[in-house]
Formats: C-alpha cells, structure tokens, sequence
C-alpha cells in the first residue's frame, strides 16, 4: 500500500507565517492528527521539515512528506525558508530579491524563530510536546538542520537526506567571476526562469567558515543522527555523507546506505506517482524518530 493512500481521515492541516528578525515573513504548514488532540494519552513531538536549495514546501512530495509524519503520530512543520523566493502563493516564485539576497545564516535564524514560536505559543495546539522537537533536512536543507541542531538545545534530533557536507561549492574561479558581475544566474528546479544571487550567499560561507563548518557541526553534535543517502546522489555525492558518518558519534549515529538512489530518492515536481524509494525513507525515518522522541505522559 502506497504512503498517499495511508493517510488517516483525521489529518489536520493549517498554513502560517510569523515574523523573523529579517523582516520576512516564515511560512509552513502544520499537520497533526486531531483524533490523538485531547486524548490525554500523550503529547505529540514535533518534526520540523526543511527543504533544499531552490525548493519550498509544496514542491514534489513535501506535502504527503508532511502528511506522512502527522499520520504516524507526530506534529509535523513544513517550512518554507523566508527568503526562498515564495511569497503568499504557496506554489509562485515572485519574490527573487528576496531569494537573490539569501544566505545560511538567514536559513539558521529562520529554524531559531520557528523554535521560539513552538516554545511560545505552541501555535495553540493542545497537544503539543514542545520539549521534543526533531528536525529534518534534505540536501541544503540537512545541512543547515545539523548547524541549528548544534547550536541550539531545543533540537532533539537530527535526520539529513541527501545532505551536502560543504557549503562552498564554488571554484576560485566561479568566485572571481560571481564578484567582478555581483550576481550568478541559476536554473529553477521547476521551470525554465532563471533566479538571480547576489554575492551575499558568497559573503555569508566564506565570512563565517567556522560557524558553517558542517563536518565540525556532526563533530560537536552529540544527538542522535539519522543519515540517509543514496549511492548515485549527482549534486550531493555519496563520500560526503561518508565524510559527515566519519564525523559523528557512532553511538547516536544511524547510517542508511540507498543502493542506486538518486538525490531526491524517485521522486518529481508534481508528485503524481508515489515513488517506493522515497516511501521507504519516510518508513525507516518515521520509525527512528519513534525510538528517539516519543516519551508517555
């Protein structure tokens, strides 16, 4: 049986956006099942979702991702990053200065005031566990959750998908030539548009080097990790979740090996065909994170 077809009748869903110190507005999606609100069984922890580089919440299966996790007993956040591109149409990039001008550190500070918000209000959801809050990553997305989770104690767990272990990715020469323009131009990852960077993502990797060390990061992180990458990863190659492996604590560390796997597990933008890959990541990912976060109340 299919995910999409697994999803409980009950699946609340509700959208949000919330101030950052930016100024930009962070959006998402929550999803929970109402069936578990009021019980007084438990308290539900929370999964926050981020996405990778040029991508947003309602991109391919990021939604039934969602759905998913709220069906197996978790709250779950999607998230779009507040300088993604996306404005309040889920689905339209409108906002390119917005995404031209993004950085790491702005995508950091973005899951610092979503922990804040669930800190806070518990955006008025009775049965919420804010003491159990889990993140997970794909590709840049992964690597900016390890950053957070280091650095802030509020984050309980880590899984990364398909995740980078560098954040320069550019050649000297790449970056001679993105500096004497000021901007590079990029392809969508949906469409034909170009996106437009300035030189502030630049600025941001190579100013804050040790911050955004990301094998340092897996070094200090001491919580459990779940790493997920497929072998025949293009964009993410597979030796940099071996680097990031080699890093971490083995004792807390989960390492999954994906046999011929590409770097978004089969899956596509529009999500019409479920992919078994990608189902069998949310299975293996869904069930760690029940060891890692459930506790009785």
């Amino acid at each position: 049986m299919g995910i999409l077809s697994r999803f409980m009748a009950d699946i609340f869903e509700k959208r949000f956006a919330i101030p950052t110190p930016s100024g930009a507005p962070l959006r998402g999606d929550i999803r929970w099942d109402t069936e578990l609100e009021g019980s007084g069984r438990k308290k539900l922890p929370v999964i926050i979702v981020c996405h990778g580089f040029k991508a947003f919440k309602d991109w391919g299966p990021f939604p039934s991702i969602g759905k998913y996790f709220a069906s197996q007993g978790f709250i779950s956040i999607v998230l779009n990053f507040s300088h993604n591109g996306i404005g309040e149409e889920p689905r339209k990039f409108v906002e390119h200065e917005k995404f031209s001008k993004n950085t790491i550190s702005l995508e950091i500070e973005d899951i610092k005031t979503l922990l804040n918000e669930i800190d806070g209000t518990g955006f008025g959801i009775s049965c919420i566990d804010k003491s159990s809050v889990s993140i997970v990553g794909h590709s840049r997305g992964g690597a900016v959750s390890l950053i957070a989770a280091k650095e802030d104690k509020r984050l309980q767990a880590v899984a990364v998908w398909s995740t980078i272990d560098h954040f320069n990715r550019y050649t000297e020469e790449q970056r001679r030539r993105w500096r004497e323009k000021g901007s590079v131009q990029l392809h969508s990852v949906s469409s034909r548009k170009l996106f437009s960077l300035t030189t502030a993502l630049l600025d941001d990797v190579e100013n804050n080097a040790e911050r955004l060390n990301i094998v340092k990061a897996v070094e200090e992180l001491r919580k459990p990790l779940l790493i997920v990458h497929g072998t025949a990863d293009i964009p993410a190659k597979f030796e940099e979740a071996e680097r990031l492996y080699d890093a971490a604590d083995k004792q807390l560390t989960k390492f999954v090996r994906l046999e011929g796997a590409g770097h978004m597990y089969g899956a596509k933008h529009p999500y019409k065909e479920e992919s078994q890959t990608m189902n069998h990541v949310l299975d293996i990912t869904s069930k760690w994170l029940h060891n890692q976060l459930f506790r009785e109340v």
